[in-house]
Parts: structure tokens; C-alpha cells; sequence
């Protein structure tokens, strides 16, 4: 027993040292356990919303019994009952000409304008009053 106390006072850092990284080994595997058991629960609820949504056609939504309707609100009071809606095919509207046919004619519009004018521009106006000392 000696020699055990004598050894533990001559290489107390050591000592120290590991139970530093084995307190910390164990805090690692303690996080790991409790983030690994938060995405499991997570997945199998991921997992049962798909299966309702696969194995509920809206056929069988339509079908589905008075009864039990009532026995799913009555299992718990956040069960939501799904809508249904009916989706129609959008029907072509003549709102105007499409973005591609303005864009060419104000293309076209663009290409007919002079490169250059003798006047100048309204920007170049405005700089030019910018930078003109205030007296003038």
C-alpha cells in the first residue's frame, strides 16, 4: 500500500491528468447517447407522418366512416382532420401580352434610340448642378 501512495506522490499530475480525460470521455458518450436518442425519437415520428400520408389516399379520405372521424378527434384533442381540396387545371387567361413580347419590343425600342445625343442626360444635369460651387 506503500508503494501505491508513493507512486500517486510522485506522479500526481499524470493521475490528474487521466482522470481529467476519462471524466471528459464519459460527458462525451453521456452527449452523445442523449443526441443519438433526440434523433431516433425525432426519425420515428418523421417516419410515422409519412406512413399517414402514403397509406391515406385521398379516395380513402373521402370513404372513411362518421365513426371514425370521431374516434381519431376523441383519441386526442391536437389530431387534425385533413383538408381536402379539389385541384383544377389553371385555365389560359388573355391578360395582355407575356413578359417575353415586352421585352422584345422594348429591346427593339432600345436598339432604335441614337447612341449619342447632343443634349445632355438628365443624370449628367444633376451631377454636373452637384459639383457646381453654390454662388452660380
Amino acid at each position: 500500500m506503500s508503494e501505491f501512495i508513493s507512486w500517486v506522490q510522485s506522479n500526481w499530475q499524470a493521475l490528474g491528468t487521466l482522470l481529467t480525460q476519462l471524466a471528459f470521455l464519459v460527458a462525451g458518450v453521456w452527449f452523445a447517447r442523449n443526441i443519438l436518442r433526440t434523433m431516433m425519437a425525432y426519425q420515428e415520428q418523421v417516419g410515422a407522418l409519412l406512413r399517414l400520408s402514403i397509406t391515406a389516399s385521398p379516395t380513402e379520405q373521402h370513404s372513411a366512416d362518421v365513426n371514425t372521424k370521431r374516434s381519431l378527434a376523441e383519441a386526442s384533442p391536437y389530431w387534425l382532420m385533413p383538408e381536402t381540396q379539389t385541384v383544377s387545371a389553371p385555365e389560359p387567361t388573355d391578360s395582355g401580352p407575356s413578359r417575353f413580347v415586352v421585352t422584345w419590343h422594348r429591346l427593339g425600342h432600345w436598339l432604335r434610340e441614337p447612341m449619342s445625343t447632343a443634349e445632355a442626360g438628365r443624370l449628367r444635369r444633376v451631377i454636373h448642378w452637384l459639383q457646381a460651387p453654390a454662388g452660380n
